[in-house]
């Protein structure tokens, strides 16, 4: 990569300013370059929840070719080559995400698979095993036993990481509740929230988007889902109390919407369902996510919508309306 490149991907990455403190003899210092790329890609991560999809995903593409290209332009062997495997792997990983959240799941799944492949050449278990996750919740909704396979294969790789945790309450108990199954649901989760209670508390992180943590919220969230789905709403509810009360201050915007969508669902969902009280989390999340918009947020409004009218004989019209330009940007 000639200076030129390296200066056009430091001016996307970090901004003009950044780029003044950098010397073009610095950009002949691959450390250096690394260094940059990680940090431009901690600030992509940290900002997820709350920056828009559209404008994350643009950030990440020349931040995924450059980590991809230097190592072949540099030649670089041994431990250097393996950290870049490495960071492309976790690069690669946050470009599958913003694919999967804006609906574009066949981009996501090419760029899943590749980051498994990556991060296992790497040696990162834990990172591969999170994008093994991404790839069985893709197919979870066609195929629950082919999600199931690949989740078990994630969490062979996981170790005792918070991944681990993470596949278990978010991917396994999801393809359980795909099929009916609440007793897989139930224990799913119960072994998700063991292998949570055996983590340091600094595995937990922020709740939210993250590549190496899993929050107590984000598995509260994940258990009310999938208990709401396999028919158990009622069930749900202790986990969204807890998923809320984590979640509600945290200023993770994406979060926040996903609470409250997972509040409208349980509301039609529970043994006496109630419109009021979906409609007004639905509004809320719509709300929040207008200066976000995203097809995942239209998606859920849908299926609220319909849950609503199967279950109150009335559906929620006006927020499927609202959120209609959000399906494909």
């Amino acid at each position: 990569m000639g200076n030129d490149v390296d200066r056009r991907f430091l001016l996307r990455s970090l901004g003009a300013t950044a780029v003044v403190a950098v010397s073009l003899d610095e950009l002949h210092n691959t450390n250096e370059l690394h260094q940059v790329c990680v940090v431009a890609l901690e600030r992509a991560i940290d900002g997820y929840e709350t920056t828009d999809l559209t404008a994350t995903a643009s950030s990440m593409r020349p931040l995924e070719s450059t980590t991809r290209d230097i190592p072949r332009q540099r030649r670089l062997r041994g431990r250097d080559a393996l950290d870049w495997m490495r960071l492309h792997a976790a690069v690669t990983m946050v470009s599958a995400g913003t694919d999967y959240d804006r609906g574009l799941h066949s981009d996501a799944a090419t760029r899943s698979d590749r980051a498994a492949s990556l991060a296992r050449a790497a040696g990162d278990g834990p990172l591969a095993a999170r994008a093994l996750a991404l790839r069985a919740r893709m197919v979870r909704q066609h195929s629950p036993a082919v999600s199931l396979q690949i989740a078990g294969a994630a969490a062979r790789i996981a170790g005792h990481s918070p991944a681990r945790a993470m596949i278990a309450g978010k991917v396994v108990a999801g393809a359980y509740a795909a099929v009916g199954d609440v007793a897989g649901v139930r224990d799913a989760i119960a072994r998700a929230w063991r292998t949570m209670e055996a983590l340091d508390e600094s595995a937990y992180g922020r709740p939210g988007f993250s590549l190496d943590t899993y929050s107590p919220a984000d598995l509260a969230l994940a258990s009310a889902e999938a208990l709401t789905t396999v028919g158990v709403a009622d069930e749900a509810m202790p986990y969204l109390e807890r998923a809320a009360a984590l979640i509600r201050d945290s200023g993770q915007t994406g979060m926040i919407v996903s609470i409250h969508m997972a509040q409208a669902r349980a509301a039609v969902s529970r043994s006496r369902p109630d419109h009021h009280e979906a409609a007004e989390h639905a509004a809320a999340a719509v709300a929040l996510a207008a200066a976000r918009p995203a097809e995942w947020v239209a998606r859920l409004v849908r299926d609220v919508s319909a849950r609503a009218y199967e279950r109150t004989g009335h559906a929620l019209d006006d927020l499927v309306a609202a959120t209609a330009s959000w399906i494909g940007r």
